[in-house]
């Protein structure tokens, strides 16, 4: 935020009076814990800084008032609040309290302006000012700014759990806002001249408007086939649809004129900052028995029994390209030997095994003797757990399971193991291992039951119980559970973004998440109405732990998300046993995870230097280059190490005579070396 100029953060959380439990709706302890306590919130390289003030009255205090009625209301209500803030002792002179009127999306109070100019002129204190946010905070911070106390760490937030009550669209949207992301930094590589600004606004808009606030009509669950429901629902969905065609089309634009898909020669793009080696899939439409790299090597090329073909590239080039050559010779590399019994599987480099009963994955290891899983309710890792009400020690599994071998060696071993599922028609989880890797990748597709009475859905990812240091992916920075969570967090799940890791001294696992990043410590969330008139009890502080869950669906929201939901939904994780932590191998997993090599046939005339560029420091990574229509580039680099580090650019294809370090404006010669904070971010302006 401080990066793209933003300042201040007003929090104005729903407020339903002080005789209700939490003072708000499905707000936790947040309010009573942050309302009227502005903080200076700084980042986890603790560079930049926001000033963070939530109104303890939130934006609905004045809510059932009519136009005019503040005349009648306000000054009791006034007085009121002035007890509460001298009782509380309340060290400032100045405070937010938002006005509304009616209820949300409420008229303009016409009467407001009358009330404040008599209030004014009959009381000497306090004055009221009517005022927008931007000058009250400019205002306070000039005032008090120096006084505020300042912290960093994390507020588990408590409103997400709303967006799983549409889980297909939800992992839709996360999807795409990862290929749009990967998309910007591809443009460049390819063809920074085509990258059209206005477009990828407009995709972005659609991304982070799906994301927007909640979901649908206030008597979503309780009316929820009127069509004042189901209309908001489908103007909803319809920014994920537009986002995403938006982003086909963008990709289409950008790679048809590279494509010949009757081409023998296939380019492998790697937008990544440092060198990979992965698996790449291509359609159907090619054929042959190999594939073979400028070298000359003949690698395995294997057909899918879905008629798609596979193989591994190797060591493509930062910010690159590789190209290779379908042939019909045998492959002359050896080929990696996979071990598959009735229940487990193996590469050599790790290896697992499922129950034969439940297909829970009971055993993880990675060339020793130590068992990376535990268990939970007599089950292992990606257990599946459906909550039939609110009460998680209700909570039942799934059937007796099939198993099929689905891909037998020699790139890649997939094994499907299919069952009933109670709240589904089926369960099919997909359990796949490539040659050479150091992950599981786990594909659970659910084909769900609409179900209007209240339900949730996990899968459980129990742990060695010796694995109980967790830390999870914060974005541009890391938190570790308990540690870094502030007061007034939520204790009941947490957003993983992309990945959490459990450890210990010398072993651990990183679960990688893709399209649901909600996950749970302990157990599963408990929403019984315990606490009087009708709320659940949120938990105020957790506990080391190595048992998780991936909380995936629910219905648990009494308005604006709905009440069912049904079809085919796909839930995308990946297990990667490790030895000691190394934040770097974090973020890199995790972007190889989410953003894949990309592979295409095309025509034989394509052409293209192999690197933009590369960093001198392997602990760095780019997360993003985007194309300017004056020829420049924004790189944004961070640093996910807990020390300071430093770089050079080396420059390939992209050449540059300069580059300006956008927070500090300085320019530099295009071979200095620059610094980033631990957990730093640093956006750099290249000129050509």
């Amino acid at each position: 935020l401080s990066k793209g100029g933003v300042k201040y953060f007003s929090s104005g959380p729903n407020f339903m009076g002080n005789d209700h439990p939490y003072l708000g709706d499905r707000v936790g302890h947040f309010v009573r814990t942050w309302g009227d306590k502005p903080v200076w919130w700084t980042s986890p390289s603790g560079e930049e800084k926001v000033l963070f003030w939530a109104g303890a009255k939130g934006y609905s205090s004045w809510h059932g008032t009519a136009s005019g009625q503040v005349f009648e209301r306000g000054p009791k209500k006034i007085a009121a609040y002035l007890e509460e803030l001298i009782e509380n002792k309340y060290p400032y002179e100045m405070v937010q309290w938002r006005y509304n009127i009616v209820a949300d999306n409420g008229p303009i109070d016409t009467g407001i302006s009358d009330f404040v100019k008599q209030w004014n002129e009959k009381y000497a204190s306090p004055k009221i000012v009517l005022n927008t946010t931007d000058k009250l905070f400019e205002t306070f911070e000039q005032k008090h700014g120096a006084q505020i106390p300042t912290v960093k760490g994390d507020i588990t937030p408590y409103w997400e759990d709303g967006a799983i009550s549409t889980a297909e669209e939800e992992g839709k949207n996360r999807v795409n806002s990862l290929r749009l992301q990967q998309l910007t930094t591809l443009y460049s590589m390819l063809n920074p001249k085509q990258y059209d600004t206005q477009k990828f606004y407009e995709a972005w808009t659609n991304i982070i408007m799906f994301h927007e606030h909640t979901w649908g009509a206030h008597n979503s669950t309780t009316e929820p086939d009127v069509p004042f429901v189901t209309e908001q629902w489908r103007i909803k969905k319809q920014f994920m649809l537009d986002g995403e065609e938006q982003i086909n089309t963008l990709e289409k634009n950008l790679l048809q004129p590279l494509s010949n898909p009757q081409s023998q020669k296939i380019a492998v793009f790697n937008t990544s900052s440092w060198k990979r080696t992965g698996p790449v899939v291509l359609s159907g439409t090619i054929t042959g028995k190999s594939i073979k790299d400028s070298a000359g090597n003949k690698m395995q090329l294997k057909k899918l029994s879905n008629g798609n073909y596979v193989f591994l590239a190797t060591d493509v080039p930062a910010l690159g390209t590789a190209t290779y050559e379908i042939s019909n010779d045998k492959p002359t590399s050896s080929e990696t030997r996979f071990t598959v019994t009735e229940n487990s599987v193996s590469n050599g480099k790790i290896g697992f095994s499922w129950d034969k009963i439940n297909g829970s994955i009971t055993s993880l290891n990675a060339g020793n003797s130590f068992n990376y899983v535990g268990g939970f309710n007599n089950q292992g890792l990606n257990s599946y757990w459906y909550v039939p009400g609110m009460n998680p020690e209700e909570a039942v599994s799934n059937g007796n399971v099939k198993i099929k071998v689905i891909e037998n060696g020699p790139v890649v071993t997939t094994v499907s193991i299919v069952s009933d599922a109670p709240g589904a028609n089926k369960l099919e989880r997909i359990l796949t291992l490539y040659a050479g890797s150091d992950a599981v990748l786990v594909e659970n597709v659910l084909d769900k039951k609409a179900v209007r009475t209240k339900e949730a859905v996990h899968f459980g990812y129990p742990f060695n119980a010796s694995l109980t240091k967790t830390t999870i992916d914060a974005g541009y920075g890391t938190m570790q559970y308990l540690k870094d969570q502030l007061p007034g967090s939520n204790m009941d799940y947490l957003y993983g973004r992309r990945w959490l890791d459990v450890s210990k001294a010398d072993k651990g696992v990183q679960l990688m998440l893709l399209e649901m990043p909600l996950i749970e410590p302990d157990n599963m969330i408990d929403e019984r109405q315990t606490v009087a008139p009708k709320h659940k009890e949120w938990k105020k502080e957790g506990k080391p732990t190595a048992t998780w869950f991936s909380y995936v669906m629910n219905n648990y929201w009494h308005t604006n998300y709905k009440a069912d939901q049904e079809g085919t939904v796909r839930f995308r994780y990946a297990l990667r046993p490790h030895a000691t932590v190394k934040d770097i191998e974090m973020e890199k997993a995790a972007a190889e995870f989410t953003q894949p090599l990309i592979a295409l046939p095309v025509k034989k005339e394509f052409s293209l230097a192999a690197s933009l560029f590369e960093l001198t420091n392997p602990q760095l990574v780019v997360t993003s280059i985007t194309p300017n229509a004056d020829g420049t580039y924004l790189i944004r680099l961070f640093n996910p190490e807990q020390s300071v580090q430093q770089t050079k650019f080396v420059w390939k294809a992209l050449q540059a005579t300069s580059f300006i370090e956008m927070k500090s404006g300085e320019n530099q010669l295009s071979t200095a070396e620059v610094k980033l904070a631990a957990m730093g971010l640093s956006e750099f302006l290249l000129k050509k």
